[in-house]
């Protein structure tokens, strides 16, 4: 029982990301799952920023938020879908932001 637990523990412990590298990893990764489901929609590169100072004004929370920009196609139109993202115990939340 306790080989079991602590296989668990460190199974759990390998998925939380040790570095902002990994971090953004995450951040992409899920804002990509984000995306809106369009027939035909390429994903063409994606980045991280910085959140804008405004923003981290009011921020309350313990970890700090990234932009994650994703460059996409669609029938030859270039958009760029953004979000916010913030990592907290190993998994990654993000919201559409506008630009």
């Amino acid at each position: 029982m306790r080989i079991a637990i602590t296989l668990t523990v460190l199974a759990a412990l390998s998925v939380i990301p040790r570095s902002g590298a990994e971090a953004g990893q995450t951040c992409v990764s899920k804002a990509t799952e984000a995306l809106p489901r369009i027939v035909g929609l390429v994903v063409k590169k994606s980045r991280t920023r910085p959140v804008p100072p405004e923003i981290l004004a009011t921020w309350k929370g313990q970890s700090r938020p990234v932009i994650i920009d994703v460059d996409v196609e669609d029938s030859g139109e270039a958009q760029t879908y953004s979000y916010m993202c913030v990592v907290t115990q190993g998994s990654a939340f993000v919201q559409r932001t506008m630009n």
